[in-house]
Parts: C-alpha cells; structure tokens; sequence
C-alpha cells in the first residue's frame, strides 16, 4: 500500500513511518518544509500548507494517515486554544475536501484523535462506545472526530485514533517523566488516584498500522494498552524501574496555578481500554507498564 502521513516528522509520525516500510508499504510524507527535510524511509516528501484552502495532494495514496496538531502542553490562553482548535478541527476539515479532490481517491483516513474525548471519567471504564465528556479538550475531540467522519461521505473508510500518553524515550511526556525522576524529584501528581491511560509507541505505531491494513477496521479505536493503571501506581513503576524515590508530590491547587486550565489534562483521568482493538484480535507486545517501562529504560 501506499501510506501518506501528516506529521510525518513527529515521534509517532516518524516510528509508523519506518514501521511500515518495514512491512513492505510505501510512505508517502507530508512536512511544510520538504526541501529541508530529509527521510531516509520515506518513499517520497510532499509538501503540506496548513493555511491553505487545499492543504495537500492526496491522488495515489491508499491510506492517509493525519497526525498533524498544535502541542496541547502548557498553558491555554486564548490563542493556543485557537491553535489547538484550528491545527486539528479546521485541517481536517480541509483533508476531507483534499480526499474529495484526489483521483484516485484514498480508501482509507486515519485520523487523529485522544481520549481527552471522554473528559473526566472517573473510575468509570471506558471503552469506545462511551460517550463524550465535558470541557475543553473532549470539545475539541468531539469536533475533530466529525470533521475526518465527513470523509465517509465520499464512501473512505475512517478511523479515529483515541490516543492515550505515548511512551518513548524520544520525547512526549516520558522523556519530561524520566528526567524528574532521574533528579529524584519525581512522584504523583495531585491525588494520584486519577487513571492515566498510557501506550508503549511500538505499539502506538503497530495499532495504526494494523487499522490501515484491515479493512473492516472503522470507527473509533483507543490507543491504550490494556494494564491500565492510576497516577500513583504509575509512580511506583517509574520509581521502581529508575531505582529512585517517589516521594515528591504535586498538589493539585499547585497545578493549577502553574498550568490554569491545562491542568486537567494530568489531573483528570480516564480509564480507557482497548475493546475494540482487542475485538478485532490486534496483540501488544507491551500490555502491562512493567514491561513497557523495562524495555524503554
């Protein structure tokens, strides 16, 4: 198959990209600076203009994969909030109207996604026929996933990629994570009973490959491993695995002052399982955080 990727440059971006050529696909990568970019993997550049009413050229591809979007951490004034609206909302919708122009037409979007979709769950499994929570960043899901679900209208198979925290030593929360704990000023962080639903980025890259290549695959997916745990058992691992203390703790009223709005991004929880990918018979190779911790560290 030929695979395009927007925010191919990107941690998970570049790890598909490469685990696919692997498998034998084509990638196709999309960057806003070609001429300054060079992939080694990647069959051919393309360029991408976010601005643009066409943003990119989507004729030749099989699937296309839409990773692009503005950084969600640290604080929320008002225009990073309208850059994280119109990086995911806006862009997609213009994907779609790239999809309708393309010939040949894809068969196939993957689109991005978080599990930031279901809010504050609680103690509350959540599998992906749960519905919406509130607040700003499952909004922003909300709205995100019914710009890519357009494209069915032009008969294109959708996915949608509920995304829990990737792991990876690259970058992402982790490498933040490790650096804390390596100081041994790491531990939990507000009460530490919320639920973190986490991902090694194997298996991240792994599980949007198998949704391009099954096509019966559709709908939403969570991208989370199965041995979901809370923030404070996520501590004990990481403390575990570093060999260092955990004793340090981050009161959630410091939290919010520090990141305002942004805070209920580690503050609020969700404890997200993998049902459908799980259903469809996809296998991690890092189900539980202990392993998933050991092969990072």
């Amino acid at each position: 198959m030929k695979i395009g990727i927007t925010g191919a440059t990107g941690l998970i971006g570049r790890t598909l990209g490469k685990l696919a050529v692997a498998h034998g696909h084509e990638v196709i990568a999309f960057t806003r600076n070609p001429a300054k970019t060079y992939l080694d993997w990647a069959a051919e550049v393309r360029p991408v203009d976010m601005a643009a009413a066409m943003p990119l050229e989507a004729s030749g591809i099989d699937v296309l994969v839409n990773l692009a979007g503005e950084s969600v951490f640290g604080r929320w004034p008002e225009a990073k909030k309208k850059r994280i609206r119109d990086s995911r909302i806006e862009f997609t919708q213009k994907v779609t109207r790239c999809l309708a122009a393309a010939s040949p037409r894809p068969s196939t979007l993957i689109s991005g996604s978080a599990v930031g979709y279901y809010g504050d769950g609680g103690g509350s499994v959540l599998t992906e026929a749960s519905g919406a929570g509130e607040g700003f960043l499952a909004s922003v899901c909300v709205e995100w996933e019914a710009a890519a679900r357009r494209a069915e209208q032009l008969g294109v198979r959708v996915v949608l990629l509920r995304t829990g925290v990737v792991l990876a030593t690259e970058g992402g929360a982790f490498k933040l994570m490790r650096r804390a704990f390596s100081a041994c000023v790491g531990g939990r962080l507000g009460s530490g009973t919320q639920w973190m639903p986490w991902i090694h980025v194997q298996d991240e890259a792994r599980m949007i490959l198998w949704a391009a290549e099954q096509s019966n695959v559709s709908g939403p997916l969570n991208l989370v491993a199965p041995g979901a745990v809370t923030n404070r058992e996520f501590t004990r691992v990481l403390a575990k695995t570093l060999h260092r203390p955990a004793f340090m703790h981050a009161p959630a009223f410091a939290l919010r002052l520090l990141l305002g709005e942004a805070a209920g991004m580690v503050l609020e929880g969700q404890h997200a399982v993998p049902q459908a990918a799980l259903t469809g018979g996809f296998q991690f190779d890092y189900p539980s955080l202990d392993e998933a911790l050991q092969a990072l560290v």
